[in-house]
């Protein structure tokens, strides 16, 4: 049985720091796109390709690790350390607020470009809500690992 639980435990953490570092390329993107803007306010800035591959690919590798750890491997039980079940709450939270950043930056940096086409405006939307949801799923993990570490332990 505990061979079985530290195959888990490797997997489940492998797969918690693939989602981190999806969710650190998106953030550091995020980070990029905020100093253009504040250097650049009201001038409209068109995204760079890369930069667009890389959150979409940051977003889709990250949704493919948290639902193949929702269905395949559970969070790790048995261990209990409050602090850091607090630390992973507070950080889940605290990476959704930049994810609401992130919602409120996509309409600061294109309110001059509302001209766009509506199939421009369409794909802007899909990826803004795409990334959304990726960070949501991402901060929901931590939460719930927060939590898991927080349980007494069972007898």
């Amino acid at each position: 049985m505990a061979a079985m639980s530290d195959r888990y435990l490797r997997r489940y953490a492998m797969l918690l720091a693939a989602q981190t570092a999806c969710a650190s390329v998106v953030l550091a993107n995020i980070h990029a796109v905020f100093r253009i803007l504040i250097e650049n306010i009201g001038t409209p800035n068109a995204s760079a390709p890369m930069t667009v591959l890389q959150i979409l690919a940051a977003a889709a590798l990250g949704q493919a690790c948290y639902w193949y750890r929702l269905r395949k491997v559970p969070i790790p039980t048995g261990y209990r350390n409050i602090v850091l079940g607090h630390l992973l709450a507070f950080a889940s939270r605290l990476g959704f607020i930049f994810g609401g950043a992130l919602f409120s930056l996509y309409f600061l940096r294109h309110a001059p470009m509302l001209t766009l086409a509506p199939l421009d405006i369409a794909w802007r939307g899909a990826l803004l809500i795409a990334v959304l949801f990726a960070l949501y799923c991402y901060t929901l993990e931590l939460e719930r690992l927060g939590g898991a570490l927080q349980l007494p332990p069972k007898p």
